[in-house]
């Protein structure tokens, strides 16, 4: 019996069971002849290419939770922070109440929870003087001093305390620098341990107004106490050298209930030791408050006076708790009054109770909620110390603003209406201070809110003094009023990625463009994301066409009277050219003393009036193009044209001198400040470069034809007057032969020439270039020369300062010379009239600012994109003249006049900026040496409704499809009830809304007006909600094609019944039509197109393929068809291959298989599976990705071939990137190979391609002449994906060498981390010596000993089953290294091993072996600066 097996035997057509002897089957085998059987030939499928994914936030998310006025840098600057999920922003308050963007930080290792203030916050100065600031028109604002390093404090005035859902309390200030940006510091303690989510401390926190204590608490259950030292002493201890965290002692206390609110009181006078905190908790059905008092004085323990009582009814369900400064009382707020409870400690507190007046009851914004609007934050307004009353101001969800006195020793309370804020409002509310000055009371109260399913904004109630006027009204003096906006554009719905092609120039652009539906309605929009450095638009007018260059002449002030009033006026004189023919324009703008404005963007001088004309008494030339103009000095400007050069008198411009050329000019050159200006005349076949020189009444002097001339190789092609520190002026000439010279101007007015080139020295292949432009840029007496070439290059050398005489300026080697592309057309830069250390450049469509950093002293640009506050739909055309208005001799503090403005030409329109940190409000004594950092600047399409889906169609040029929904209150019976109604719209990509244009030159035709479509809309069924929508073109009868729209949609008619229709649009030249309606029992959540005959759709579970017949009716004939394990959420169609993301069972895919004739149910396809996730995902998003790689031929391992990969990139709920491989051969397999996994902060709910990276951010590849379309080591790098919070990744796929280099730097950094001090947990001294908490608080101890190769040697920590999750690069992690001053040289050699040097050696040799394929040789000394400039590349910004 041990040796038989049972097995199933077929006995008349059934299976019975029969045992067998193992003995018995061995001996029949051996009765039978052997049969000799080939093997079967079985291709040996390929492995899966190793690749890895780098991960890189492209633009954070404009969500904010809370928003806290502090000074956490130093005492003598305002600052504000701004809290998010996530992150911290900084920003500075500047003139005005305008905010300057100073540093983020990002890097936290969890959710924030709660933010904070801890510290004294700076008093308000008592205005001692006599001088009524109404009369001291110059005082606008503090001025900034500049924070060098002498003067800075250890520790600010004030730092942040946050608490994190990582179980950390965290104390964060920042240190301000003259040479880098600012950086954060922080202390950290860990929190204890929790059983579950709900009694886990960091949902509430509170800080002692004194600063004496802190309370953190759970949901319910318990809650921390610290005892904390003050300011002065923790600031004192740190001089001291005692780097520790400013807490004392811990203790846990038990608390039964669910916290609704906890706050610290104030014991009311300034000896009183007592530490008083209070609850507002739910208990047993009821609402409570409970109280706990300590003294300070002595350690943590039991608190000495436990108080717990029931509220009244009235106040069971508190929205609001605020302390009062003054005593141990607060205020309770309801919905419709406001309740003053004191005597808390001595049992129930004694309420008084104040109703709201019965006007700021109603809601704002009826049809948004079914609910009464609650009240959602608070804050203290700024006021002196002697102010009798309390003043706050509470804000309400829908926008409502409350102004809140509470008077003296009494219960009675003011309420007054501040103002209706533009938008909804959440818990992100502050009331800012603006400033420390003793007129600081004489300046309104600035109040800020982020925005909610809109821009966030800045307002003001109230005057500035500059504002102040005696005819205005009090109660209009105190309007609400808006200062600036907070571009949102979060909640992202969807996402589209794609050039603007087939449009009219100038706004034609070769780059795709990031558009995302966004906001909630009356507030929704389609926003297009730009990054850059925004510049204002004041003003713009039409009919430039043709204009080729625009110089400024003159600009100033005059004073005014005009009906009696006394006021200014600031102008600017400037010359334009257009064909044939110099026009001449004069802008100014005009401000009366004591003019009252509202609605201002700007500074308090945006109320004057902007106004262009056209001058005719003066000296210029209008009938010839000018070459170059400018003010020469403070009294004389010059104007030179191809014929003539004349000398003007300023400020009426009145003819001085001219002078007369023989020959047309084929260049001239002039600078203000330079007594000559430099001429290229022809002469025969003989090119010369002419110096004419001016007396000093402004008349020219004689030419001197032997020693003011100098003879070119060849004709021009650029003439610039370049001023150097160290040598003064220098002459530069391109010439047509591909090179430059530079010329230094003698005593005698002689030309000497201190250096040729012929082409850049040296260079890379021996680039030959045609310059069009040159400006010399200086920081810190490090100067650089930027050229612009005529294929688009930008070059930069720079100038070494050997001495200060001429002969001794020299062109450094190569190395001190780098070329960037800036674009296709030629590069033209013009220099910045206010900072010496930037310039304007124009390349095609882009304006940019180059900047010469005072760090690194290198080249960076941004992008530079116009915002008309009042027009977000403004649309910036190709720059083809610039030039920027220069500092007014006499302007100080405050005296900006017309400085800073920009003046430009882009496209057919003239346009007057100002660059953010150049307009009025930044204009301090210490402004930051480090220019503001290029930010989001979005262009908005507003639709008014909520947007739900974009699609950008490609028969409708510059046009996009959007699907709109909306909550309208219907008033058809006499109960209100609301309905959501959906729309399918078309709108215009190109709206404008320009401003209506002055009368400048009417025989300067205007823009040719587009035609606009007739059906923009398609109205949907109420409730009817869109799931898919696919462009589609249909091959009907006669072979003739029709663009088609199918939209796929869902309706809920009840709890757990929902269906659906399809939707055909006929996408024609006048819009969008209905051309057939299918209903179904189920939602079409799904469509995507197999052919011109055929659709796929995913109608409720089932994956269907259908086919539209050719008759005169529409008739859908299903073709194929499989059941789905569960709801599809994104399909897409690719060869003979359909890929399926469902809801909970993750992606699948299946082959699409062509019968040769339909079966009996007419089936003309069969689908079948062919490959699946290995695991379980809840599936949003899914992008086809298809690659050619070197693979190992399976024929011949040492050779490799091309081979074309398939790819599936997956998003999920669960916030991770998964690639999946799709097998090239069928396998018996069905779980498809994971290659990696990144695993981000938030989900991804969309994931597209597209070129959106400006040609300057490829400078390593630039600089080696490699021409690739991504980065070495990079497959490709265009990968966008969108997040409901409005963050924006970009993606690379990685090679394996370069995905274990950067892996390798990550271990690094990431071990570096953990043995860093600083970010250690701070240990606090314990009542108790229980070894539990003790080790709750050296979990996260520093580690000793260097760090070994095995440690962070990627292929080491690469396996496993966590492999695929291991080839992802954290690029954000890499990208704050390099940006807090980190060194690859020291991140490898300090604090290592030795082979962990030999390990980075071995794992970077594959970049120099890919260098030396293409001729570049590094030397041993330059790799490792190599490697870096090349990891920098890949971090470089996206857009």
């Amino acid at each position: 019996m041990d040796f038989q097996v049972q097995g199933s035997v077929l006995v008349d057509g059934e299976w019975v069971s029969r045992s067998a002897d193992v003995y018995h089957i061995m001996s029949s085998a051996q009765l039978h002849e052997d049969v000799d059987m080939d093997d079967v030939a079985t291709a040996q499928p390929l492995a899966p290419p190793e690749i890895g994914i780098l991960s890189k936030t492209v633009i954070n998310s404009p969500l904010y939770t809370t928003i806290i006025p502090a000074n956490i840098r130093h005492k003598d600057v305002d600052d504000v922070v701004f809290v998010g999920e996530d992150f911290v922003q900084l920003k500075e308050i500047c003139d005005y109440g305008h905010l300057r963007h100073v540093a983020t930080k990002s890097d936290f290792k969890g959710k924030i929870l709660a933010a904070r203030a801890f510290g004294n916050p700076r008093k308000v100065q008592i205005n001692t003087s006599e001088q009524n600031p109404l009369l001291k028109r110059t005082s606008l604002h503090r001025p900034r001093r500049s924070t060098t390093g002498e003067e800075m404090d250890i520790l600010p005035l004030e730092v942040i305390v946050l608490t994190l859902s990582t179980r950390t309390l965290m104390f964060l200030w920042a240190r301000d620098s003259n040479v880098g940006p600012a950086t954060f510091v922080q202390k950290t303690i860990q929190l204890p341990t929790s059983a579950s989510r709900f009694n886990r401390p960091g949902q509430f926190l509170s800080i002692d107004p004194r600063c004496r204590a802190i309370a953190v608490a759970a949901a319910e259950g318990c809650f921390m106490l610290y005892k904390t030292k003050t300011m002065d002493i923790w600031r004192r201890d740190l001089e001291a050298g005692r780097d520790e965290v400013p807490v004392v002692e811990e203790a846990q206390f038990a608390i039964d209930g669910r916290i609704m609110h906890m706050e610290f009181l104030s014991p009311g006078t300034d000896d009183d030791p007592h530490v008083i905190l209070i609850f507002i908790i739910v208990h047993e059905g009821n609402t409570k408050v409970a109280s706990f008092d300590w003294d300070f004085r002595n350690t943590l323990g039991t608190p000495s006076r436990p108080t717990r009582s029931v509220l009244d009814f009235e106040n069971r369900n508190p929205p609001l708790l605020i302390p009062l400064s003054r005593g141990p009382d607060f205020i309770l707020v309801q919905s419709e009054y406001i309740s003053v409870c004191k005597g808390v400690l001595a049992g129930p507190p004694v309420t008084s109770k104040t109703s709201i007046p019965a006007r700021f009851l109603d809601t704002l914004r009826p049809g948004n909620n079914k609910n009464i609007p609650l009240w959602v934050q608070w804050d203290r307004a700024p006021r002196n110390p002697g102010f009798a009353k309390e003043a706050f101001y509470l804000a309400r969800e829908d926008g409502m603003i409350l102004y809140v006195e509470l008077g003296g020793n009494t219960n009675l309370l003011e309420i007054s209406d501040a103002g209706s804020w533009p938008c909804p409002i959440d818990t992100a509310f502050a009331c800012l201070r603006a400033a420390n000055s003793e007129f600081a009371q004489s300046y309104p109260d600035v109040l800020v809110a982020g925005g909610l399913g809109s821009d966030g904004h800045l307002c003001k109630v109230g005057a500035w003094p500059k504002e102040y006027a005696n005819q205005v009204p009090y109660p209009e003096s105190l309007a609400f009023d808006l200062i600036e906006s907070l571009p949102s554009w979060a909640p992202v719905t969807d996402m589209a990625v794609a050039p603007l092609e087939n449009i009219p120039l100038p706004y034609d652009r070769t780059r795709a463009s990031v558009f995302v539906s966004n906001g909630k309605s009356p507030y929704g929009e389609v926003s297009q994301l730009r990054r850059g450095i925004r510049a204002l638009v004041d003003g713009t007018f039409g009919g430039m066409e043709g204009s080729t260059g625009l110089w400024i002449v003159d600009h100033g002030s005059t004073a005014l009277e005009q009906d009696g009033t006394l006021g200014g006026q600031d102008y600017a004189t400037y010359v334009v050219n257009v064909p044939g023919e110099t026009l001449v324009f004069r802008a100014s703008r005009t401000k009366e003393e004591g003019l009252f404005s509202q609605g201002g963007f700007g500074s308090a001088r945006d109320g004057g009036v902007l106004g262009t004309e056209q001058p005719v008494q003066d000296g210029l030339i209008r009938n010839m193009e000018t070459v170059s103009a400018c003010p020469i000095t403070e009294s004389h400007a010059v104007q030179v044209t191809h014929h003539e050069a004349r000398v003007v008198l300023r400020p009426h411009l009145s003819l001085v001198d001219s002078i007369t050329f023989r020959s047309p000019l084929l260049g001239a050159a002039t600078k203000s400040g330079v007594p000559y200006i430099v001429v290229a005349v022809n002469e025969g076949a003989q090119t010369f470069l002419q110096t004419i020189h001016f007396r000093d009444d402004g008349s020219f002097r004689p030419m001197n034809q032997e020693t003011g001339r100098h003879l070119l190789i060849g004709d021009p092609t650029c003439i610039e007057i370049l001023v150097s520190n160290a040598v003064g002026p220098l002459v530069f000439v391109g010439t047509t032969d591909a090179g430059f010279s530079l010329f230094a101007v003698k005593d005698q007015n002689s030309l000497v020439q201190i250096y040729h080139t012929p082409g850049i020295p040296n260079g890379p292949r021996e680039l030959q270039h045609v310059y069009e432009s040159a400006v010399l840029l200086t920081a810190h007496e490090h100067e650089k020369l930027l050229c612009g070439t005529r294929i688009g290059m930008l070059i930069a050398m720079d100038l070494a300062k050997l001495g200060k005489t001429h002969p001794n300026l020299l062109l450094r080697h190569s190395k001190e010379y780098s070329i960037t592309k800036m674009g296709s057309t030629a590069v033209y830069i013009t220099p910045n009239k206010i900072d010496d250390s930037m310039a304007f450049l124009a390349c095609g469509a882009d304006f940019c600012r180059v900047h010469l950093s005072i760090q690194d002293f290198e080249i960076h640009i941004d992008s530079i994109w116009l915002h008309d506050p009042s027009c977000p739909t403004y649309m910036q055309g190709a720059p083809n003249a610039v030039d920027q208005v220069p500092l007014a001799a006499d302007s100080g503090q405050d005296k900006r006049k017309l400085g800073g403005f920009i003046l430009a030409v882009f496209g057919d329109r003239m346009v007057y900026a100002r660059l953010d940190y150049d307009i009025t409000w930044s204009g301090q004594v210490g402004s930051p040496s480090i220019p503001e950092k290029g930010k989001v600047i979005p262009r908005k399409l507003p639709i008014s409704s909520t947007p739900t889906n974009i699609m950008v169609a490609e028969d409708l040029p510059h046009h996009m499809i959007v699907v709109t929904n909306v909550l309208r209150e219907e008033h058809a019976s006499i109960h209100k009830y609301r309905k959501m109604v959906s729309s399918i719209r078309v709108i215009d990509l190109l709206n404008h809304g320009r401003i209506a244009d002055a009368d400048i030159k009417e025989e300067l035709p205007s823009s040719t007006p587009k035609k606009k479509l007739e059906h923009i809309e398609v109205p949907l069924n109420t409730y009817e909600r869109v799931h898919s929508m696919v462009r589609w073109v249909f091959l009907g009868n006669e072979d003739r094609q029709h663009a088609l729209v199918v939209v796929g949609t869902g309706v809920t008619e009840a709890p757990g019944k929902e269906t659906g229709r399809r939707l055909v649009l006929n996408v024609g030249k006048t819009g969008l039509k209905l051309q057939d309606s299918k209903r179904f029992p189920h939602p079409v959540r799904c469509i995507a197109v197999y052919d011109n005959q055929h659709i796929v759709s995913i109608i409720g579970t089932v994956l269907q393929i259908e086919q539209i017949e050719r008759t005169q009716v529409a008739k859908w004939k299903i073709r194929s068809a499989v059941h789905l394990p569960s709801n599809g959420v994104d399909m897409t169609v690719s060869e003979d291959f359909i890929y399926v993301s469902t809801s909970h069972d993750s992606h699948l895919c299946f082959r699409v298989t062509k019968l040769p004739e339909p079966n009996e149910h007419e089936r003309a396809f069969e689908l079948t599976q062919v490959f699946s996730d290995s695991r379980q995902r809840p599936s949003l998003h899914h992008l086809l990705y298809t690659q050619t790689l070197l693979s190992v031929d399976p024929s011949d391992a040492t050779r490799t071939i091309p081979t074309q990969f398939s790819f599936v990139l997956l998003t999920d709920k669960n916030a991770s990137v998964t690639c999946l491989f799709h097998p090239l051969s069928a396998s018996r397999q069905d779980a498809a190979s994971t290659l990696f996994e990144a695993c981000l902060p938030r989900s991804i709910i969309r994931l597209e391609r597209g070129n959106t990276r400006p040609p300057w951010r490829r400078s390593f590849t630039m600089k080696y002449g490699i021409s690739r379309p991504s980065s070495i080591g990079v497959v490709d790098d265009d990968f966008i994906g969108a997040c409901t919070d409005g963050t924006i990744y970009n993606f690379a796929i990685l090679t394996d060498k370069a995905l274990h280099l950067l892996r390798l730097l990550q271990h690094l950094i990431e071990a570096k981390q953990k043995r860093d001090p600083t970010l250690q947990f701070s240990t606090v001294k314990k009542m108790s010596g229980h070894i539990y908490n003790l080790l709750q608080n050296r979990a996260e101890g520093s580690q000793d000993g260097d760090i070994k190769a095995r440690d962070v040697d990627p292929a080491v920590q690469g396996r496993g089953p966590a492999a695929p999750r291991l080839r992802h690069v954290d690029g954000d992690l890499l990208g704050r290294f390099f940006e807090q001053g980190g060194n690859l040289k020291r991140l490898v050699e300090e604090g290592c091993e030795e082979d962990v040097g030999k390990l980075f050696v071995e794992k970077t040799q594959w970049l120099f072996q890919m260098l030396e394929s293409v001729g570049v040789v590094v030397n041993p000394e330059e790799r490792m600066a190599t490697v870096e400039e090349w990891v920098k590349e890949l971090l470089l910004p996206l857009l």
